[in-house]
């Protein structure tokens, strides 16, 4: 589709060439003419420059089919299209060319139906190449999938006390000269607020849909990236957001978190992959290296959000579960889910056999994709060092032969128990 909408701008300069080719056109309209056929192709590179990463050799073809899965499930109806990209990124990129394509003249009927045909905005997902490329990885989609939802999460925060944010504020303000502009500075912490509960939504959506898959996922994005803190104006603390996803986790009886230590032996902690995620110093000195990067004012406002934003998180999952229930409640990956599939898979993972189905009383069904996710971090995480070592491989590279090996059956189990749910659809 968005070829069709690059084919379209082509067929539209052509047009105006064509027209320009009339030699009983005035030599001023025709260089015009000339002139927007240049702008039209510059705009079809533009598009295919989007399109960058999105072939089979960047990003694994069997997972885009699951991926729409999620994006069906959560009702999710505008186009879509995943890309991978050499960049330490997760990525939700909207695109409406639906201006740009009114305010061209003589469009082509090619352009006028690809744009026609898309439900807009385009959206496309960017997931990160070569170092986090790994599938298990991939949880993390579903938080990049949760901001395309965001605005059906609808957080009622009036039962939270917002006094103490604002005497903090104060007083932190004060302490560098500065005074409390009522209307100035609540202005800019609901705009930093309204950031922070967006990405905590999102986080929300990806535990929803992958369980411990996305805590894993986060925090080893978290860890690899790099950036600090991951404190800003937009984000909440990395450290704040991998244990909120935890909370979560050990919610329930029994918990997801008790599951995964049943079934593995591991302890499920915030730091199981992710032990160099740089931990928040004190209020104080966190608001000090924040001021050299933002500024008093937003470094003050943070700083005074981070209890704030605790204490609302239990209200974002509840809502986000909520949504997520209403729209398709086999999307809810709980604790009974994560027991079958680590009871079905995590042994024969040992002996390469990948996680394609699942047998339920008495019937057997394709894995889910979270249920795929998670059994294979529950491998790399705790069954590594049984995995067979592939042949011929050295000593030293060991440790990377297994994990290759491990996401070779993993993407194997992911295209089959994909082609195995589209033959029960079918049956």
């Amino acid at each position: 589709m968005w070829l069709d909408l690059v084919s379209g701008l082509i067929d539209t300069g052509k047009g105006y060439l064509s027209k320009a080719a009339d030699t009983t056109l005035p030599d001023a309209d025709a260089s015009l003419l000339i002139t927007d056929s240049e702008m039209i192709a510059n705009h079809a590179y533009s598009f295919l420059q989007r399109l960058h990463g999105t072939d089979a050799g960047q990003i694994p073809h069997q997972i885009v089919g699951p991926f729409q899965r999620w994006v069906d499930g959560l009702g999710i109806t505008n186009t879509i299209f995943f890309r991978a990209d050499h960049v330490a990124n997760y990525e939700l990129a909207r695109f409406d060319l639906r201006p740009l394509v009114n305010n061209i003249n003589d469009a082509s009927q090619t352009l006028i139906d690809a744009a026609d045909a898309v439900t807009w905005p385009f959206l496309r997902v960017t997931v990160p190449s070569q170092a986090m490329g790994m599938l298990p990885h991939f949880a993390i989609v579903g938080h990049e999938l949760g901001h395309a939802i965001q605005n059906d999460i609808k957080v009622d925060l009036s039962s939270i006390d917002t006094a103490t944010v604002i005497n903090n504020l104060a007083a932190r303000l004060a302490s560098e000269g500065i005074t409390l502009s009522t209307s100035a500075h609540l202005m800019m912490t609901q705009k930093v607020l309204a950031s922070w509960v967006n990405e905590m939504k999102s986080d929300a959506i990806g535990c929803i849909l992958a369980g411990p898959a996305f805590l894993f996922a986060l925090g080893a994005f978290f860890e690899l990236s790099g950036g600090g803190y991951g404190i800003g104006p937009s984000h909440p603390p990395s450290e704040m957001r991998r244990r909120l996803v935890l909370d979560r986790l050990a919610q329930s009886s029994p918990s997801q978190v008790e599951v995964f230590k049943e079934m593995t032996g591991t302890e499920l902690t915030a730091d199981l992959n992710s032990p160099h995620l740089r931990p928040l110093p004190s209020p104080d000195d966190l608001y000090l290296e924040l001021k050299q990067k933002h500024g008093a004012e937003t470094a003050a406002i943070c700083v005074a959000l981070m209890p704030f934003a605790e204490a609302v998180a239990p209200l974002v999952f509840d809502e986000a579960e909520r949504v997520v229930r209403a729209a398709k409640p086999g999307m809810v990956y709980d604790a009974a889910r994560l027991r079958e599939d680590l009871a079905e898979h995590l042994e024969p993972l040992r002996h390469l056999v990948p996680p394609i189905e699942i047998r339920k009383g008495g019937a057997v069904h394709a894995t889910s994709l979270a249920g795929i996710l998670n059994v294979g971090w529950a491998g790399l995480l705790t069954q590594l060092d049984r995995i067979p070592t592939p042949s011929g491989v050295s000593t030293d590279n060991e440790l990377p032969a297994k994990m290759e090996k491990l996401h070779e059956l993993l993407l194997k189990a992911v295209e089959l128990s994909e082609a195995r749910m589209i033959w029960e659809e079918q049956v």
